[in-house]
C-alpha cells in the first residue's frame, strides 16, 4: 500500500497514478515522467529503465516524487489533458500569423499586377520610410494600407522597428520573384491553349531598346478549343546575335525550355522584310524550313503596304520634292517657339476644334506620311499665318527659310499633291488599319487588298484626274491663293537657218502635263507595287482559296472544281485524307447557306462580332458611293475563314467534317501579320524607358507580358501556392524565412 499510495499531510491516502509496474521486466516506472518529462525528467532512472530495487523502492519514489522535474512533467501531463498543449497552442498562433501573412501578400500582388498592366514605374529615388516620396509601389501600398487593418499593421511593424526587418514582402527580391511567378502562371495558360490546338505559328520580330539591347519578340498564334484565333506573347530575350542563325538558335533555346514542338506542329512563320529574317540562304526562315519544310513563310502585309507606299512617294519627282519640302517644313516648325506660334495660331482659326501638331515622317510607322499630310490640309490656314509670322522674324535664317517655305506651299503644285496624296492615303491608311487586326485571316486579308486594288483602279481616269485640278482650284480659292493654275510654260523658239527644217518646241498644257506626269504616274506606281510585293503571297493561296466564302457559294451554284484541288493542303497538312476532305467540302458546300441561316441571333452575333470591328475602319473610310460597289469579301452577310470555323464549332460538326474543320483551322493559323511584335515593342518602350534602362531581362519580361496578356486572369491562391516551390529552399527575404504559407 505504501508504494502505490502516498500519505499526505491531512492523513488522506492518494493514489500515485503516474506509477506503473512492467511484468515482464518486474520493475516500476513514472509513466508521466517517460512520457511528458523535459529532457532531463526523461533521462531519471524511474523514467528511463525502471527499478526494482525494492529493499529501498519506498525512499526513491518519495525522492523522485517531490523532484521537479517530475512535476513540471505533471503540469504538461495536465495540461495536455485538458487541450491546453504548449504544441498546440504554438501551432494555432502560428496558423493565425499564416493566414495573416497570406492576406498581406495577396495585397501586394494585387499592388503589382495593377503597376504592371499599367505599365507604371515602381520604384522612387527614396523609398526609406520618412521619405515623402516612395515611388509608386510603396506609395500604393500605404493607400491601400488605410483601407486593410492588417497590412496597416504590417506597415505600422516595419516602421517602428529599430533594425531592419528582413520580414517585409516588399523588396526588390520579393517584387521580382512575385512578378517572375504571376508572369510563368500567364505563360502557363497560353502554352497549354497552344498544346491542345495541337498547331501553331510563329511570329519574330526585333528591335533595339533605350539601352542600346537587341530585343527578341515570339508570338505564337493559334486557334483554341472554341475557334478563337489567338496571338499571344511568349517570351521577350536579349540576344547578341541579330543574324539569321543566331536568332534560330534563340527560337530553338525557347522552344526547349517552353516544351514547344516546333519540328512537328509548325504550320507557318510570318516575319517583316529584313535580310536576316526572309533570306533565301541564310535567313531566319530557311533555317526553320530546313527542319520543318511545312512552315510556311509569310512576308508580313503590313510591312509590304508600308514599302508600297515608300515606293510610290519616291517613284514622281514631283511627289518625291513634295515630301521633301514637307520634311523641311516639319523640321522647321520643330522648334519650340515656332510650334508655340503655330498651335496659337490653330486656336485663332479653328477655336473650336482640336489643337494638333505635325509629327515626323517614319519609315517604320506606317501611316506617318498620311498624318503629316493631313494636318497640313485641315491646318493649312494656321500653317500659313505661321510661315507669314516667322517670315518677319529678325533671325535671317528663320525669316528666309519661313518666306521660301511659305512660297511653296501657296503654289498650286503644291495644293495639287497635297490633294492627290489625301486620295491616295484614304485607300492605304484603312487598308493598313484594317491589316493590323488578329481576327483575319489568310483569305480575308488578301481579298481586301484586292478589293483596294480594285478601287484604286477606279480613279485612274482622266474624269478623276479632271476632278481632282477642280478640287485643287477650290481650295486655292477658299484659302485666298494667288495661284490657282499651273502656271504657263514659254514656248522655245528655235532659231532657224537658212535651209533648215526646224520647228518650235511642242509645249503641252500645265493640266495634261500632271495628268500624265504626276497622276496617272503615282497611280500606276501603287498599282504595279501592290501587285509585285504581294505577288508571293498569293502562290500560297491556290488551294487555300477553295475555302473561301465566295468559292464554297459558286461550287454550290455548280462551279466545276479541278481534280487536283486540295493536293497542296495533304502535303502542308498531315495525316489529311484528300478523297474524305473533297467529299466533305462538297457537302459543306450544299447546306452552309442553311446552316447560316439556322444560327440563333445570339450565336450570329457572336460569330460576326470580331469581323464587325476589324472592318468598320476600312468600311467607314469609303464614301458612300465606293460602299454600294463594295466588294463581297467585306459583306457583312458573308462569312470569312474563322466565322466558318466559328460556325462548325457551333454546330459540334467537328466529328462530322473533321478533314474540312483541320483544313480551316490551318488556315486561319497562318498569321498575315507580324503587328503583335511592334505592339509588344510599343509596351517596351513604355516600361523600359531612359529612368528605367538597368532593368534586369528577367523582370522586364514578366513586366511586358503581364501587360501584354491583361485578359489572362491571375489566382492568387495559385500564385502564393506557385512561390511555395519556388522559393522554398532559397534564400529570398520575405519568402523562405517566413513560413506564411503552410495552414
Amino acid at each position: 500500500m505504501s508504494t502505490t499510495t502516498n500519505r499526505i499531510a491531512t492523513g488522506e491516502f492518494v493514489r500515485r497514478k503516474w506509477l506503473s509496474y512492467s511484468p515482464t521486466e518486474d520493475k516500476i516506472y513514472c509513466i508521466v515522467c517517460k512520457q511528458f518529462g523535459t529532457t532531463d525528467g526523461k533521462s531519471n532512472q524511474l523514467a528511463r529503465c525502471g527499478s526494482n530495487d525494492w529493499r529501498h523502492i519506498s525512499y526513491k519514489l518519495d525522492n523522485h516524487e517531490a523532484s521537479p522535474n517530475h512535476l513540471q512533467s505533471e503540469v504538461r501531463k495536465v495540461m495536455y489533458l485538458s487541450n491546453q498543449r504548449v504544441d498546440l497552442k504554438s501551432l494555432q498562433n502560428s496558423n493565425t500569423k499564416v493566414a495573416e501573412n497570406r492576406e498581406i501578400v495577396k495585397v501586394i500582388l494585387e499592388v503589382l499586377l495593377y503597376l504592371a498592366r499599367q505599365n507604371s514605374s515602381f520604384r522612387g529615388h527614396d523609398e526609406s520610410w520618412l521619405s515623402n516620396n516612395q515611388g509608386n509601389f510603396l506609395e500604393l501600398i500605404k493607400l491601400f494600407a488605410k483601407h486593410n487593418a492588417l497590412l496597416s499593421s504590417h506597415i505600422a511593424t516595419l516602421e517602428s522597428a529599430e533594425k531592419k526587418n528582413r520580414l517585409t514582402f516588399l523588396s526588390n527580391n520579393s517584387q521580382n520573384t512575385m512578378l517572375l511567378v504571376m508572369s510563368d502562371i500567364v505563360r502557363s495558360q497560353i502554352l497549354k491553349k497552344v498544346k491542345k490546338a495541337g498547331i501553331f505559328s510563329i511570329m519574330i520580330d526585333t528591335t533595339t531598346d533605350v539601352s542600346n539591347i537587341e530585343q527578341f519578340s515570339l508570338i505564337l498564334r493559334f486557334v483554341d478549343e472554341f475557334g478563337e484565333v489567338k496571338e499571344r506573347l511568349v517570351a521577350l530575350e536579349s540576344t547578341n546575335d541579330a543574324t539569321g542563325k543566331g536568332m534560330f538558335d534563340l527560337l530553338c533555346n525557347i522552344c526547349v525550355k517552353y516544351d514547344l514542338d516546333w519540328i512537328n506542329n509548325l504550320c507557318a512563320q510570318t516575319y517583316d522584310g529584313a535580310a536576316s529574317m526572309q533570306g533565301q540562304y541564310s535567313g531566319l526562315r530557311s533555317y526553320v524550313q530546313k527542319k520543318n519544310p511545312r512552315a510556311l513563310y509569310v512576308w508580313c502585309f503590313s510591312h509590304v503596304l508600308n514599302l508600297v507606299v515608300v515606293d510610290t512617294c519616291d517613284r514622281c519627282i514631283s511627289i518625291r520634292n513634295f515630301f521633301g519640302d514637307m520634311q523641311v517644313l516639319i523640321s522647321f516648325m520643330r522648334a519650340r517657339k515656332r510650334t508655340a506660334i503655330f498651335l496659337e495660331e490653330q486656336k485663332k482659326c479653328s477655336p473650336n476644334d482640336r489643337v494638333l501638331r505635325i509629327k515626323n515622317f517614319s519609315s517604320t510607322r506606317w501611316t506617318s506620311h498620311d498624318k503629316a499630310n493631313s494636318v497640313i490640309e485641315n491646318k493649312y490656314d494656321a500653317v500659313m499665318n505661321t510661315l507669314e509670322i516667322l517670315s518677319k522674324s529678325m533671325d535671317r535664317d528663320c525669316s528666309s527659310t519661313a518666306k521660301n517655305l511659305l512660297e511653296i506651299l501657296s503654289s498650286f503644285k503644291f495644293v495639287t499633291n497635297l490633294l492627290l496624296m489625301k486620295n491616295i492615303f484614304a485607300f492605304t491608311t484603312p487598308l493598313s488599319k484594317y491589316l493590323q487586326s488578329p481576327s483575319i485571316d489568310f483569305i480575308q486579308a488578301l481579298s481586301i487588298v484586292d478589293s483596294t486594288t480594285k478601287k484604286i483602279k477606279n480613279i485612274r481616269t482622266v474624269q478623276c484626274a479632271d476632278d481632282l485640278l477642280m478640287e485643287a482650284k477650290q481650295f486655292a480659292i477658299s484659302k485666298g491663293l494667288t495661284e490657282m493654275d499651273f502656271p504657263q510654260e514659254r514656248v522655245r523658239r528655235k532659231k532657224r537657218m537658212p535651209g533648215e527644217n526646224t520647228s518650235d518646241q511642242c509645249v503641252t498644257k500645265p493640266d495634261d502635263k500632271f495628268r500624265t506626269e504626276v497622276y496617272f504616274v503615282i497611280v500606276d506606281q501603287i498599282l504595279s507595287s501592290i501587285n509585285s510585293r504581294f505577288e508571293g503571297s498569293r502562290t500560297i493561296l491556290y488551294d487555300l482559296s477553295l475555302l473561301s466564302f465566295d468559292r464554297i457559294l459558286n461550287v454550290n451554284k455548280g462551279l466545276i472544281v479541278p481534280n487536283n484541288s486540295f493536293s497542296s493542303l495533304v502535303k502542308w497538312i498531315p495525316n489529311l485524307k484528300l478523297s474524305e476532305l473533297k467529299n466533305e467540302y462538297f457537302s459543306f458546300s450544299s447546306c452552309i447557306m442553311k446552316l447560316q441561316k439556322g444560327m440563333t441571333l445570339e450565336q450570329s452575333n457572336t460569330i460576326r462580332l470580331e469581323s464587325t470591328q476589324s472592318c468598320n475602319d476600312y468600311e467607314n473610310s469609303t464614301s458612300s458611293e465606293d460602299s454600294e460597289n463594295e466588294d463581297s469579301t467585306t459583306d457583312k452577310t458573308k462569312l470569312n475563314s474563322i466565322q466558318i470555323l466559328k460556325l462548325l464549332n457551333s454546330y459540334n460538326l467537328i466529328s462530322a467534317f473533321p478533314n474540312l474543320y483541320t483544313a480551316y483551322k490551318y488556315l486561319c493559323t497562318i498569321p498575315s501579320t507580324s503587328v503583335s511584335n511592334e505592339r509588344s515593342f510599343s509596351k517596351l518602350k513604355l516600361i523600359k524607358t531612359r529612368l528605367r534602362s538597368t532593368m534586369h531581362q528577367t523582370r522586364l519580361e514578366s513586366l511586358i507580358l503581364l501587360s501584354c496578356e491583361k485578359d489572362i486572369s491571375i489566382d492568387l491562391e495559385e500564385q502564393i501556392s506557385t512561390m511555395i516551390i519556388t522559393t522554398l529552399g532559397s534564400n529570398d527575404i520575405g519568402f523562405n524565412t517566413f513560413n506564411f504559407w503552410s495552414l
